[in-house]
């Protein structure tokens, strides 16, 4: 153990004892700086590579929702066609049945002139048969009277 530590101490003093030249401290500057600009430029490569992979999955991601988008908007405007379709045939079943209501109206109209008519008739028909006296006003019933 003790000539483990006599060495390693040997190799330290060997080491901060050497004083270089400018000839030499200057290649060793230069490749320290050289070494670094290539790693920076290696880190940047692959933040570049990294950041063109997240650009093409959201390109993909964006076309996707466009598609989807599209085809909602596909299906929206064919289900306004649907119900405009279903609206117009409403619209159409409602003038119908008001065409028939109005002409049941006025049928009906017709109708209670007619009856009106009829009624006057009979009114007068009556109006001379009591004056004539060939027949006689009819009596109440007795049974519809007594009946609570």
């Amino acid at each position: 153990m003790p000539r483990l530590l006599e060495l390693l101490r040997w190799r330290f003093q060997v080491l901060f004892a050497w004083k270089p030249t400018r000839a030499q401290v200057l290649p060793l500057i230069l490749g320290v700086y050289a070494l670094a600009g290539w790693g920076a430029y290696a880190n940047k490569a692959s933040a570049n590579r990294d950041l063109a992979t997240q650009v093409t999955l959201l390109q993909t991601e964006l076309n996707e929702l466009v598609g989807r988008q599209k085809k909602l908007e596909q299906a929206n405007t064919d289900l306004v066609r649907e119900w405009q379709g279903k609206l117009a045939s409403a619209r159409e079943e409602l003038g119908q049945a008001l065409a028939a209501r109005d002409t049941a109206k006025s049928q009906l109209a017709g109708s209670q002139l007619k009856l009106s008519a009829s009624k006057k008739r009979l009114d007068q028909a009556r109006d001379r048969v009591t004056e004539t006296g060939s027949i006689k006003a009819a009596e109440p019933s007795k049974k519809a009277t007594s009946k609570p």
